[in-house]
């Protein structure tokens, strides 16, 4: 229906009848804004009957109106007199000053139109589901990007301590808590709290027993608790509800891959209304997310407590097989000298594979000490002037031998005038000693090469072989602790 001009003279009956059977509510006020229309529609949308509001203004009969913006919208289309839309008009008995009893609450799109005689029409259609609709969709999506943001967080964190701080003012803060806790170290009848927010937040660190509680109740039975207004057999927790004046709670697990974590609680302040069954599938989807990180970060946990542990047991093993390989080295040096007689050609050619392994083996425990005080954080530079050569010369010590061994062609080159340099001599040979020693293991024929290259401000050593190489899909390996390619 589209206004133009006055309304049709009523009552020819048909007019009356198409009026009545418009689904949307019907307005129709004279300048004065007085009633003179009012149809079926408006009557159920109100609660109003018609005989009680024709011929009555329309702020009189609801005076919550003045000062609103529908009023507003109904002053602007009467001086301008042009046709205006008016959307989210939230209308209830508050707004009407109409019993509750007679009113359905609703929320409606109005559109004014203005008539020739100088009056207004209204149709009002009802919006309510739409609405609704709309605004459950933005709750969903602003609970979707709180729980997104949340996960982020947890993700980011690696300590458990910090994950369950995180879930105890995330949840009050998103489900209206005073105080939250978090349970966990729970045996021998006692739980330490680990984590807290709120009023709770004194309770950190300590011990209490479990007997009684509500915490002991879901220890026992593996379910959340729920109550409307708080109660407990404990003492101890007795007396702390009374001091934070708590009222509804809910104590939920903290279960990930069947393991209980810990215990979660959230408490509101007494008088505030109970957790409704949303409020609990939105708190499940915190705790399940907090339940899977802290469980992640207890494996971290746990895998760095073996990692110092191994790294521990490294450290001392190679100080141990240190002791033996000096004495076997300063063996090697006395029979090498003929200190305890002569020795013939084919003892001499043993005492020198001999003294190759022990070296081998020194390199092997060098590389093991420093591996574990790389692990452990203990490892430094220490940085003093260094004859290059002499480093150089104490790396060919070492793999020579290994290269005559084989029968392999071992060369090296660029080691005249090597100029002194600071840095650390022993970590550069060591990785003289890995380079040459891996390319001689690795060749079975052919030759093995050094190369050093001293220009103003570099130092470059290159290492070749004939031996098989690496592929470029192993590249990646090659820095891995141990690792080792399958050959």
């Amino acid at each position: 229906m589209t206004p133009a001009g006055s309304l049709p003279a009523l009552p020819p009956d048909r007019a009356v009848a198409i009026l009545e059977g418009i689904g949307e509510a019907m307005i129709v006020l004279d300048r004065d804004y007085r009633v003179t229309w009012w149809n079926a529609a408006a009557e159920r949308a109100t609660g109003v009957l018609k005989k009680d509001v024709l011929g009555e203004r329309l702020f009189h009969r609801f005076p919550r109106l003045e000062g609103t913006a529908a009023e507003r919208a109904l002053e602007e289309v009467a001086e301008r007199r042009e046709p205006r839309s008016y959307t989210g008009w939230h209308f209830s008995a508050a707004s009407s000053g109409t019993r509750a009893s007679d009113t359905r609450p609703g929320i409606y799109d109005a559109r004014l139109w203005p008539l020739d005689d100088g009056g207004l029409l209204v149709l009002c259609t009802e919006v309510t589901a739409r609405e609704m609709q709309r605004r459950e969709l933005e709750e969903r999506n602003r609970e979707n990007v709180e729980l997104r943001d949340f996960a982020r967080a947890m993700a980011a964190m690696g300590d458990a301590g910090d994950l369950l701080r995180l879930l105890c003012t995330a949840a009050m803060k998103h489900l209206g808590g005073t105080s939250s806790i978090v349970a966990r170290d729970l045996r021998n009848g006692t739980g330490e709290c680990i984590a807290a927010a709120g009023t709770g937040h004194a309770l950190e660190g300590t011990r209490f027993p479990l007997e009684g509680s509500l915490i002991g109740r879901v220890v026992a039975t593996g379910r959340p608790v729920v109550l409307a207004d708080y109660a407990s057999e404990s003492p101890y927790f007795t007396e702390v509800a009374a001091d934070e004046q708590l009222g509804p709670i809910v104590m939920t697990p903290l279960v990930a891959h069947g393991e209980l974590l810990g215990v979660f609680g959230l408490a509101r302040r007494r008088g505030r209304s109970p957790f409704t069954d949303a409020d609990l599938e939105r708190l499940g989807v915190f705790v399940d997310h907090a339940s899977l990180a802290a469980w992640k970060a207890r494996l971290v946990e746990r895998a760095e407590s073996a990692n110092e542990a191994k790294a521990a047991f490294l450290a001392s093993m190679s100080h141990e097989l240190r002791t033996p390989l000096t004495a076997l080295t300063g063996y090697g040096e006395l029979l090498a000298d003929e200190i305890l007689g002569p020795l013939g050609k084919a003892q001499m050619e043993m005492v020198e594979r001999m003294r190759t392994v022990t070296h081998n083996l020194s390199a092997l425990v060098d590389e093991l000490m420093t591996y574990s005080s790389l692990e452990a954080g203990k490892e430094y530079a220490r940085i003093a002037p260094v004859a290059l050569r002499d480093v150089v010369d104490e790396a060919l010590v070492v793999v020579e031998p290994l290269a005559r061994l084989k029968g392999l062609d071992f060369s090296v080159s660029g080691i005249a005038g090597l100029p002194i340099v600071l840095t650390d001599g022993d970590k550069v040979r060591q990785v003289l000693v890995n380079l040459l020693g891996n390319a001689i293991k690795f060749t079975d024929r052919g030759s093995v090469r050094l190369d050093v290259c001293c220009t103003e401000h570099t130092m470059r050593f290159r290492v070749r072989d004939t031996g098989i190489g690496i592929a470029p899909e192993d590249h990646a390996r090659l820095f891995q602790p141990f690792g080792q390619l399958d050959i």
